[in-house]
């Protein structure tokens, strides 16, 4: 049994973890934004246009039928030879079923599209799901392990290689196979190391399928509910309310997330791992889960409601003036989705203690509720019924993810939202210096707007700062996110006086 006293350390390596996952993350959104500016350069929007139709179908395709090999290794933390064959074969079947529906596809996307070149990318994009389904299942036990260094490596060495493939291509032909090439290069280095990062020969085997299917079978059923309720918006906005509002939906959504992704959801992939580790510590799994959902409060509140103060100048900075239809996306949406990151690493108390069924249950309700009053009130009253029914569904989608922790735990409902109290506290004071400092700062207003976006959130970060810290104060500094924020400062400042 895991000791409760393990906790701290474990905690720590679950910060480091994170910390590796932002920092690959950071790094591959990099390339990607590199080597898309250079693509731009050398290929027309139409080649993009084609090619992002064959990826959006391998993508919803390869959603719907994730088996989740790599939530399964992190549980089964006892897994022998004869459970990874198992994986590895069911991950290889669920390729080929992908690959071929992928193929089968192929010509009628030449007609449906008008376009030749529709045939050629699915035909290529159907190599990607076999040489992801080839991944060798024992690279996951880093992550089981809490080592995510391996896979920054694996993941940065995947994505030069696809940037290399792609750029040389479309230098020497200018042909938006380049993208597609790239594409299947990083698949396969990414397969390839991970047999040399964990030296393994898998056989084909279905040995342990019963054993294994009660948990995977379940996983492949929220990534289901997962890709319905995360995928079908677009498909019904373009029809109901145009393509250019559906735009200034998409991109203002993809900035409003931008938060809970870039910081919200690698402490939460970082947590499961950690939460597996106290499977036979049900108590101990609780306090550590709350003290994730502490530190994803202190990470995600911040700098979503942050960007909801300052929404027109954030899209008007990214975007330009021309997208000013996106500001009420961002403006509402974040604060829904910041508040809704609390809970991001739920599932992964869940699927630790080995109860996938409940957050299927949770999200089929979800998408049974807010799916029919989405196109409604989308039908009805346009972007903004659109706007509001989202938010509206994140706050059903919180409701039901306190209903799982209080399932899971057999605690309070309101738990949750009790330990993320002082972030909440922090929030109020950001808001003090939007809605009452700001107003008596004018030449704020009259400054560049970059400027102006910069010195708001410098001013917001420490408004924040010093409610979530006076808040702490008042509660006895307590040991928290804040207490091991602060020792770990002290720390790193020793070693430099000392060094």
């Amino acid at each position: 049994m895991q000791d409760i006293g393990d906790i701290k350390p474990l905690g720590e390596r679950v910060a480091r973890g994170a910390a590796w996952i932002v920092a690959g993350r950071f790094f591959i959104r990099s390339l990607g934004l590199i080597n898309t500016l250079i693509l731009a350069r050398l290929l027309a929007p139409n080649d993009f246009g084609i090619v992002a139709v064959g990826l959006t179908m391998m993508q919803l395709l390869q959603n719907i039928s994730d088996i989740g090999v790599s939530h399964t290794v992190v549980k089964f933390r006892t897994a022998g030879r004869e459970h990874y064959d198992t994986l590895f074969t069911l991950s290889a079947i669920r390729g080929v079923l992908v690959s071929l529906l992928l193929l089968a596809f192929a010509p009628l996307a030449g007609g449906i599209y008008d376009d030749k070149r529709a045939v050629v990318v699915f035909l290529c994009v159907a190599a990607v799901p076999i040489f992801h389904a080839l991944i060798n299942p024992k690279y996951y036990e880093f992550e089981r392990q809490l080592d995510f260094t391996k896979e920054f490596l694996a993941t940065a060495l995947n994505k030069i290689a696809g940037v290399i493939v792609s750029v040389t291509i479309a230098l020497m032909f200018k042909t938006y196979l380049a993208i597609l090439l790239g594409l299947i290069a990083g698949a396969v280095a990414q397969t390839f190391l991970s047999y040399l990062l964990r030296p393994y020969l898998p056989r084909l085997s279905l040995s342990k399928f019963k054993e294994l299917f009660g948990f995977t079978g379940w996983v492949t059923g929220v990534s289901v509910m997962s890709a319905l309720n995360n995928k079908l918006d677009m498909l019904f906005l373009g029809k109901l309310i145009g393509t250019s509002k559906a735009g200034a939906y998409y991109l203002g959504d993809s900035i409003a997330a931008l938060p809970s992704q870039e910081l919200a959801t690698p402490l939460a992939r970082a947590i499961y791992p950690g939460l597996s580790e106290l499977q036979g510590s049900p108590d101990g799994m609780r306090r550590a889960f709350l003290r994730g959902v502490e530190a994803l409060s202190i990470v995600a509140m911040p700098a979503a409601f942050g960007c909801a103060f300052i929404a027109a100048d954030l899209v008007a900075l990214l975007l330009g003036d021309q997208w000013d239809a996106a500001v009420p996306v961002v403006r509402y949406f974040t604060p829904a989705a910041g508040i809704l990151a609390l809970f991001y690493a739920t599932q992964g108390y869940a699927l630790a203690a080995g109860q996938p069924k409940e957050i299927f249950y949770r999200l089929l309700i979800f998408f049974c509720i807010r799916m029919p009053i989405f196109v409604w009130a989308t039908a009805v009253y346009g972007l903004y019924g659109a706007i509001f029914s989202s938010v509206a569904g994140m706050g059903l989608l919180v409701i039901l993810y306190l209903s799982l922790y209080q399932k899971l735990s057999g605690h309070g409902f309101f738990d949750c939202l009790f330990v993320a109290r002082r972030s909440f506290i922090g929030v109020i004071s950001m808001a003090l210096y939007f809605f009452v400092v700001r107003v008596h700062l004018p030449a704020i207003e009259g400054m560049h707007l970059f400027a102006r976006v910069a010195i708001d959130i410098v001013a917001g970060i420490s408004f924040y700062g010093a409610g979530l810290l006076a808040a702490w104060r008042l509660e006895g500094a307590p040991k928290g996110v804040e207490s091991a924020v602060l020792d770990q400062l002290k720390r790193q400042a020793a070693k430099l006086k000392s060094a």
